[in-house]
Parts: C-alpha cells; structure tokens; sequence
C-alpha cells in the first residue's frame, strides 16, 4: 500500500509540475501581448495547445466565437473583453488547485500510513499525545483482575439438579395450538437431538469469513490475510477441504495445549473486554458451528414461540362475555389484526425475540458493535434494534399513562454474564432441550479454553477457563441464548407479557402487578442459573399521568430503587427523558483522551466519526415522534456543551472540530487556504469525510412533532365518534348479530367506558397511533441552488450520500465551485480513495 501511494504520488507531482509550466508559458505569451482582444485570443490558443482541462462553467468554443465577432462588431464592449480574460485567467487556477489539492490528500494518507506502522513505544511526546503512558490505564488493570476472578474460580455456582427441577417446573404444563400431536417441549427436545451439521465448500466459506471479519477476535495481521484469502478462489477450496476433514474428526476436536493468546481491548462504554487471537483456521471451523448451531436454535425455539405456549394479553384482556356483548350489540368484536396487541406480539417476534440469533447462515452482524457509522441505518442491526427499543419504551410509556393512568418500568442485566455464566448451568440447559451428548461434549471443549493473555509476554501462563464463555463468538451467542430463552418463557408465563431483551439487558414493563412477578421471576432465575443481577444497572420506576401522584420507588417497596436509563437518557416518574450529562462529561472528558493519541489527520477524523457521530449520536437516542420536538432540542443542546467542553479545553485549539483540524493541518504542513467543504465533503469528492452530528437532527426537525400526546388524543376523539356512531346504528336497528341471542332494543346500550375498555385489542385507531408514535420523522430535503444543481449534475454518478450530503453541499458547496470548478476538488484518479476505503474498513483500536 505504501509502496502503490508513493508511486501515485510521484506521478502526480509530475503530471503538476508540467501543468504549472505549461501555465507559466500561457501567462508568458499572455503578458506579451498588447491590448485585451489579443490576450483573450492568446489565451484560447494557449489552451488548445497545452490542452488545459476547462471547468464546465467555462464555454472556450463559444468566447473564440465572440472574439471574433468582436472584430467587427464595436456593439462587443471592451468590459466583455475584460471579463473574459479574467475568466480564463482564472480557469487557470483551478487545475492548479486540483494538484494542491490532490498532493495535500495524498500526503495526508501518507501520514495515516506511516503513523499507523508506529507501535506505542516508538512515538515522542508531541501536540497529539502529550505526556502519554503507554502502560496501560489502572481501570484495565482493575477489570482484568477481575475477569480473571471470575473466569478461573473453580467453584461453580451452579446445581445441574436444581437446574433441571426448575426447567421442569417452568416448561411443564404449558398450553398448545389444537392443531399440535406432540408437546412444544417434546417438539424442541426431538429438534435439537437431531440436529445436523453442513460440510464447507466455497460459498459458506465466504460466508464464514465475511462473518469472521465482522468480529473483532482476530489480530490486524490475521484480518488481512484473511481478506486476501477471500478472493482467491484456489486458497478457498484448499481451506474448505481442510475445515472438512476436521468436521470429520469433529469428536476429537480440541483447542491444543499450548493455549490460545487473547488480548485486552477497551470498547467505548469504557468496559475492558478479553479478545481472543485464536489461528485463522480454527476461528472459521468454530464459526461454522456456531452460526449453524445459532440458526438451527433460532427456528427450533421460534416454532416453540408459536406452538400456542407463548401469551401476550394487554392490561384489559376481553372474556368470552365481553366479545358476546360486543358481538350483540355492534356486530363483530373487533378482533382484527390492526390492534396495538397484535403489533405488540409481531413487533417482538420480528425485532427482540432471541435477538442475538440469526434466522440463516447469511444473516451475520457484530452484536457487540455500538458505533458503527454505518450501522443505524440498516434494517434489523443491532444499534436499529436498540433505537427501536427506545421508541417502543417511550411509545408504551405514553400509551398506558394515558389510558390507564400509571406505567411500571423494570430494567436489570446480569453482572458479568458472559464470564460468569456457569458452564454446568449452560450443559445442564441444553441437555433438558436435547442436544445429543456428542455435541454437549464438544460444547464442554469449546467452553473449557485454555488462553494466555498476550499483554504478559512469551513466558505467561497457560489457565483453564472454568466459567463463560468467549466473547464474539457466534456459538457463544448460541449457548448463551439458549439459557436466556429459559428466562424468556418464565417470564412470559408468570406475567403474559414479553420480557425485552438486548443480549443480558433486560426490559420488562406494564402495570405494577406484572412488573413484581416478573422481577420475582428474574431473581428466582438468577439465583438458579448460578448468576448474579448487576444492582448498579437495576431499578424500576412507575410512571403517572398525574403529576401529582408520581413516584418512584422507595427501597421499602417490592421493585428495586435504582435509576432507569437507556443509553445517555434517564427517565423519572413523569415520564420524561432527560439526558445524563453526568456521562456526558464523563465521555467528553475520554474523547479528548483518545483524539489526543490520534497520530494522523486521517485517524482522528474517523475517531471523531466512530466516537462522535456514532457512539455519542447513538446513545442520545435518534429522534423518533414518540419524543417529539424537545428531544431534538435537548440533543442540539448537549452537541453544543460537548464542543464547548472539548475544544475549550487546554491541549486543543480551535472552536469546533473544523478549526481544530485546520490548525493541525497548518501546523503539520504548512497549508493554511483550506476550505470549510473540504474537512466535509465525502471522500468520492476529495473530501475527508468528517461527519457533523447535528445536521441529520436539522434535516427532521421541520418534521418533528411538537407534542407526541396529541396522536393518542386524536384516536380517542376517532374512537367516541365510532362509538356514537354505533350507538346510532344500534338505535336504528341497523346492527345484525349472527349470535342466536339478540337484544332487545330496549335494553341499555354499552357505556362509553365499556367500549373503550379494551382498546388495545379493538381500536384501529389507537394502532395507527402506535405505529406513527414509533416512527421517525421523515428528512426535509433542501433545495439545490441552480449553480450547486448544475455542479452536481456533471458529477459522473452525482453527489449522492442521501439528505445528509445534499445539506453539506449546499451549505458548502458554493466556494468548493468557485475554487474548484465543480464539486469534486480533485480528480478521482489522482487520489487514493479505494487506499482511505481500505483503511477505513479497520476496526478502531481505543487507546488504553
């Protein structure tokens, strides 16, 4: 890479240093020249000659034509012949400017380069990293002690006996479609004793290192060659025979008994975690397991879901007589699929049911990455699926305190659950569902890893893993779910309502009632599966609509007292969200850190994007109509005090992140003419790709709703319109029950309050309010100019970026046109943008 950067380099200073002579030669002959029309013309020649690239704005052919009118035609004023040479003139100066600007990117991809082959110890205190120690941070050092605790402890806190009554317990006597001959639990245990494991060939070994790359587990070496070995199709088949014939040995397969290396890794939430580094052969076989087993998992406990054992009943759950009086007296019950208890069920079934688990061998996502750029926008990521969580919370939260008065949120995680999790408790879980004993031997190799911490040097010690299981490890996700969905069902059948669920981050939420079985449930859970609640991430609050009446939980009460958050966000007992600046500082402060230890221009504009535009965006929840209008408010606000806090501070110069690189770049190489558009503008543009969060928060803001409330109004005011309305039709004798009871006319018709008690189940109305409340305001595009309209149309495949790009060129765009000629500062062939799209591929390593 460097070797082809250095030569596109060189070229480039070529092919600059001809141009600014050929140039020199046309401003030479210019200069010679006596008056205006035949500088003009000296002009025109001189850029057929030099053939001199010309901006689309400049018309040569048409200037030479009126040139020559001017010859004869006294009407052409000399202030025409002025104008244009300063046209040309100047057109000049943007293939000059194009160089620049090619050379300042190429240099700056040099950097990123150079400085990314740089280890720790090699590099000086400078304006970047300050007095920096390389030791590593005391925290890591506290949570790795910690970890170890855990993972090497030989006392297992799990009983296989107690753990095996209790399954008993919970999955005995549970309901069934009619339709079934076999029990749900007959069905799952016959499933998973009969589950068969594919051989490799080239296809699912693209898949596996697609899905393997997605991971953070292997080092940068590995990851390289593994994405070299992707494309070769000759290595792929020798790779697949080989993976196949330890399938066939498949029984005798173990980890070796030098020990695998793993490595301490900070992640942004500031937890450490232990990766491990295992060879790239080994990584694909455990891959292909673990994503087999996980789909196979995922459709078994799926069929399972609904085999008629799984409940969901809204707070007012209509009986049999209340579907007759409906039924008697308007005709139908209005048990359609258009009711917020339907969307409720399919919602969970499609986004939180086992989340972790892919439904096929193509579906493969990195469920520990919070910060991906990318990853918001996609369908069914893990951040969308977070995102979704926040708007249903707030969707249900409005809903309930509205038409019952009060809303009970729990929320807990398990403290060091992966680690933690007792291999007898994981064996004990799967063996009650069925897997053969041939593979719940292989889950005990699998789990019983022997690792050595790479930090330590070549003389560490070899140590037995006795608890959890390995992070990023598709089969991990599987042994792990597979015991959660114990805790799934529990919940469901103590309270007929859905536990929520992002991996061990647990939301359950509904009237008071429910709320106590379900945390009885989760620490009955716990306590079985040798587990323990994280109380620093437990609490539970209830929410009012009458202020008055609002109260949170006290530790007297049965719910636990601790705070309820979600992201940077916290809700109290009046059901507003409010943003935590206490972790808001405490990440401004880390940011400064890790931009701090950036080396290159290039490596602390995709800091930046990870940290700022993602990881930070992410968590002040994206706007959604369930928050409405404030929320966009409060979030503009908090990207306000972060810039503040982070450039104010000593260390950093400059007022906002634009400055800040400017002056780096001043200071770095000397260039100080740069344009604002240029730390902004996509890379395809010759631009560096810095990311502005507030601009996706103006772009919705227009469309934002001020106050989400006025939705549920709104279908309660459709609602009594209905409901006279077929009070009317029922007085007019107008309703036809096909029950063989029909009431008299004289009896009473149903109160108000009795037909909208159970609008959860009938009301189309408050369905389509519930969708739109969980909807995201829609982008209000702006309009392009007719000069940035006509730029981005000479673009070969436009601007393009969607509603974010189109604001950055337009509010950009007008000086990168005037210096630049068009919206691409520099050719696309002079620059390395397929180099920059490589490296940007990589995993962020966080300083630690």
């Amino acid at each position: 890479m460097h070797h082809m950067t250095t030569t596109k380099l060189t070229a480039l200073s070529q092919q600059q240093q001809r141009y600014e002579t050929d140039k020199s030669l046309i401003l030479e002959a210019v200069a010679s020249k006596g008056d205006t029309w035949e500088k003009v013309e000296a002009l025109l020649d001189g850029y057929e000659k030099y053939k001199v690239p010309v901006p689309s704005s400049v018309l040569v052919a048409n200037i030479r034509r009126f040139l020559k009118q001017s010859r004869h035609d006294h009407s052409v004023s000399p202030g025409l012949l002025e104008e244009w040479q300063t046209t040309l003139e100047q057109a000049l100066d943007v293939p000059s400017c194009k160089y620049n600007h090619a050379s300042l990117f190429g240099r700056l991809v040099m950097e990123w380069l150079q400085k990314a082959k740089e280890s720790p110890s090699t590099l000086s205190e400078s304006e970047d990293t300050g007095p920096f120690e390389h030791i590593g941070r005391k925290e890591m050092y506290d949570q790795r002690k910690e970890w170890e605790s855990i993972v090497f402890a030989d006392d297992s806190k799990a009983d296989p006996a107690l753990i095996e009554a209790y399954l008993a317990r919970i999955f005995s006597s549970i309901s069934q479609a009619k339709r079934l001959t076999k029990s749900p639990l007959e069905t799952l245990r016959e499933n998973l004793e009969s589950f068969q494991l594919g051989v490799f060939d080239v296809d699912s070994l693209k898949t596996c290192i697609s899905g393997v790359l997605k991971t953070d587990l292997l080092s940068d070496s590995k990851r390289k060659t593994l994405s070299e070995f992707e494309g070769n199709s000759m290595i792929l088949r020798e790779m697949a025979d080989v993976l196949n014939m330890q399938l066939d040995d498949i029984d005798s397969w173990g980890w070796g008994t030098e020990g695998v290396s793993v490595d301490v890794r900070r992640a942004l939430n500031g937890k450490y975690r232990v990766y491990m580094d295992e060879e790239i052969i080994q990584a694909l076989l455990l891959h292909f397991i673990g994503i087999n087993w996980a789909v196979h998992l995922k459709n078994k406990f799926l069929a399972f879901f609904n085999s008629g054992a799984w409940k969901q009943s809204p707070r007012h759950s209509m009986d049999r007589q209340a579907r007759q009086r409906r039924q008697e007296f308007l005709g139908h019950t209005d048990s359609s699929s258009e009711s917020v208890r339907n969307e409720r069920r399919d919602r969970y079934q499609r986004e939180y049911f086992l989340l972790q688990l892919p439904t096929s061998l193509q579906v493969q996502t990195d469920n520990y990455d919070n910060a991906s750029v990318e990853g918001y926008g996609r369908s069914g990521s893990p951040m969308a699926i977070k995102q979704s969580l926040f708007h249903l919370i707030s969707t249900e939260a409005l809903i309930n305190t509205r038409l019952y008065g009060s809303f009970t949120i729990l929320q807990s995680d398990f403290k060091w659950f992966g680690p933690s999790l007792p291999h007898d408790t994981i064996l004990t879980v799967l063996r009650f569902f069925g897997a053969s004993k041939r593979w719940l031997k292989f889950f005990e190799t699998f789990l019983k890893a022997p690792i050595k911490f790479a930090m330590d040097g070549p003389e560490s010690q070899t140590k037995i893993r006795q608890s959890g299981v390995p992070i990023q490890h598709q089969l991990s996700d599987a042994l792990g779910e597979a015991v959660l969905f114990a805790l799934d069902f529990a919940v469901n059948k103590a309270t007929e309502s859905n536990l929520y669920r992002l991996h061990d981050d647990i939301w359950f939420w509904g009237d008071k009632d429910a709320t106590v079985k379900a945390w009885h449930t989760l620490r009955e859970f716990a306590n079985v599966m040798g587990l323990r609640l994280n109380e620093g991430k437990t609490g539970a609050v209830e929410l009012s609509g009458h202020p008055v009446s609002a109260r949170e939980f006290s530790a007297s009460n049965v719910l636990p007292s601790g705070p309820i958050s979600w992201g940077f966000m916290k809700i109290g007992p009046s059901g507003t969200w409010t943003i935590d600046d206490a972790q808001v500082d405490a990440h401004t402060k880390e940011l400064r850190l890790q931009l701090g230890a950036c080396k290159s221009i290039f490596s602390w504009v995709q800091a930046w994007n990870v940290y700022v535009a993602s990881f930070i965006s992410n968590n002040f929840g994206k706007p959604a109509n369930c928050l409405g209008r404030p929320h966009i408010d409060m979030v503009i606000e908090a990207f306000q005090k972060i810039q503040s806090g982070l450039f104010a501070a000593d260390g950093l110069t400059g007022g906002n992140a634009i400055e800040h690189l400017r002056a780096k770049l001043s200071a770095r190489f000397n260039v100080t003419d740069v344009l604002d558009g240029f730390f902004l503008f996509p890379l395809d543009q010759g631009g560096l790709g810095l990311i502005n969060p507030l601009v996706p928060l103006f772009l919705v803001y227009e469309n934002s709703i001020r106050n989400p409330t006025h939705e549920i109004e709104k279908a309660l005011e459709d609602e009594e319109s209905n409901y006279e309305r077929a009070k009317k039709d029922w007085a007019d004798g107008k309703v036809d029950s096909t029950h063989n009871r029909h009431p008299p006319l004289s009896e009473e018709f149903p109160s108000l309050d009795e037909y909208t008690r159970y609008l959860e189940e009938t009301s189309a109305p408050l369905h389509r309010a519930y969708q739109k409340l969980m909807d995201v305001p829609s982008e209000k595009l702006l309009d392009f100019s007719p000069d940035i309209e006509s730029a981005q149309r000479s673009l070969p495949i436009g601007f393009g970026g969607g509603a974010y790009n189109r604001w950055v060129a337009q509010l950009y765009g007008p000086e990168i046109v005037r210096r630049y000629g068009g919206l691409a500062m520099g050719e696309k062939r002079l620059l390395p943008i397929g180099l920059v799209n490589m490296l940007r591929r990589e995993k962020v390593r966080w300083q630690s």
